[in-house]
């Protein structure tokens, strides 16, 4: 009866199969938090347009006057105060996109990070695998030529035990 192959890293082998799975989703979670940034992004960039927006349309209707009356100073005053406040608002906004970039490019470089593990963790993978599949032809030769050594004695002690009957 032929013994069967047992490989001596297959728990390290396993473990590291494990690491790839636990590298994968990792990555995964770490594109879908950039994902989530970028749409951060997008609607802050989207509220900075409409504030620009909002500013040139007030601009434009600052001394402008329904029906053709005069304006008043107040409301002339108001609507200037009111350009100045969407102005700050615009800029805050601007800062906010700017933080934002930086978030997402910390989130980018995690992504890579994470790229990073996932290949090094199958690389690990492949080096076990092919050692494990040199080890396991090893052993087969070995046992191949084991079993062609007992054959051959087996032949030499029927030949001799024929030899001696004769």
């Amino acid at each position: 009866m032929a013994a069967q192959f047992v490989y001596r890293l297959q728990l390290l082998l396993e473990q590291k199969e494990e690491a790839i799975k636990a590298a994968e989703r990792e990555l995964l979670r770490r594109e879908q938090e950039l994902q989530r940034q970028e749409g951060i992004l997008a609607d802050l960039k989207r509220r900075e347009k409409e504030l620009i927006d909002k500013r040139a349309k007030a601009r434009n209707e600052l001394l402008s006057a329904p029906d053709n009356n005069p304006l008043e100073v107040h409301v002339v005053q108001e609507r200037s105060g009111y350009i100045k406040v969407l102005g700050e608002d615009i800029e805050a906004a601007g800062k906010d996109i700017l933080r934002q970039q930086e978030v997402i490019r910390k989130s980018q470089a995690h992504v890579e990070d994470g790229k990073q593990k996932v290949n090094e963790s199958r690389r690990e993978v492949e080096v076990l695998t092919k050692h494990r599949k040199k080890q396991e032809e090893r052993f087969l030769r070995e046992a191949a030529a084991k079993e062609e050594l007992e054959l051959d004695e087996i032949g030499n002690v029927l030949y001799m035990t024929r030899q001696r009957s004769s």
